[in-house]
């Protein structure tokens, strides 16, 4: 039988190519935004305080947020998030860590429509920084070993408005979020870095990004405690290549007290 030599075994070697690919230049990607989440405290009506503790993560980042609000007369509702966290993947021969911290303040105005309908729109300020230490594996140069390869600081501004609307029963509640955010990074510098330096650079050049984060806020229990799950998507609309984290988990706890002792639909 004659053997044909030009036969092309394309589905064994489609795979070791991209295998190969993946390891010539192996690193731990790092986010340079995290989303906090949506600001959705649902007040139906004056003297209600809202705490809110929960963990969220996203492509990389694991955080712990912290949400607290309080209603005033004449629909008025203040509070503040706190966010902190980042990610290690450092081992025993190098390090390589992120670190992420973040707090806002905000202030807008809440309704309630049709006994139990809640709708609120907020804006807010806050301000944030991050630590970056990297490392990559020296496949390109035949080490085939990690290597430390510098580090990078900076400091952001951020503004946001978000309306949400949604329903809010005895033992379940649920909304939708649309907020907008603007994202300056006011302070940025890197040294001893090559692998990141093309996306620093990058960074650096386009500071001010525009995102828009719609939402989804789910809650269930018995008042004043409900759990909480909210899912946040987060594209950037003006550098849509950039390192951020373009979705957000958040599960929580919301503790709720004062305001109505009974709703309406109950």
């Amino acid at each position: 039988m004659k053997t044909n030599y030009r036969t092309v075994n394309w589905h064994v070697i489609v795979p070791v190519l991209t295998l190969l690919l993946m390891v010539s230049g192996c690193s731990y990607p790092h986010m340079y935004h995290s989303p906090n989440m949506a600001t959705v405290p649902m007040f139906n009506d004056k003297g209600q305080f809202s705490f809110l503790p929960a963990f969220s993560f996203g492509t990389e980042n694991l955080n712990f947020e912290m949400q607290a609000a309080f209603s005033l007369p004449g629909h008025i509702a203040l509070g503040a998030n706190l966010m902190t966290g980042g990610k290690n993947n450092s081992k025993d021969n190098y390090e390589d860590f992120s670190k992420y911290n973040y707090f806002e303040g905000f202030g807008g105005f809440y309704t309630s429509f049709r006994d139990v309908g809640i709708f609120e729109i907020y804006t807010g300020y806050g301000e944030g920084g991050e630590q970056h230490t990297f490392a990559y594996n020296d496949w390109d140069w035949g080490g085939g070993g990690w290597v430390q390869d510098g580090t990078a600081e900076m400091k952001f501004s951020s503004f946001f408005i978000q309306p949400d609307i949604g329903i809010r029963m005895e033992n379940i509640e649920a909304a939708f979020s649309l907020r907008l955010s603007r994202i300056e990074f006011k302070e940025l510098s890197y040294a001893g870095t090559y692998y990141r330096l093309e996306e620093l650079l990058d960074l650096d050049q386009n500071r001010l990004s525009w995102l828009l984060e719609p939402g989804f806020t789910f809650r269930a229990g018995q008042d004043p405690v409900k759990f909480q799950f909210q899912a946040l998507f987060s594209p950037n609309l003006s550098h849509p290549d950039q390192p951020f984290e373009h979705f957000r988990i958040i599960l929580g706890i919301n503790l709720r007290f004062g305001g109505k002792k009974k709703l309406p639909s109950e």
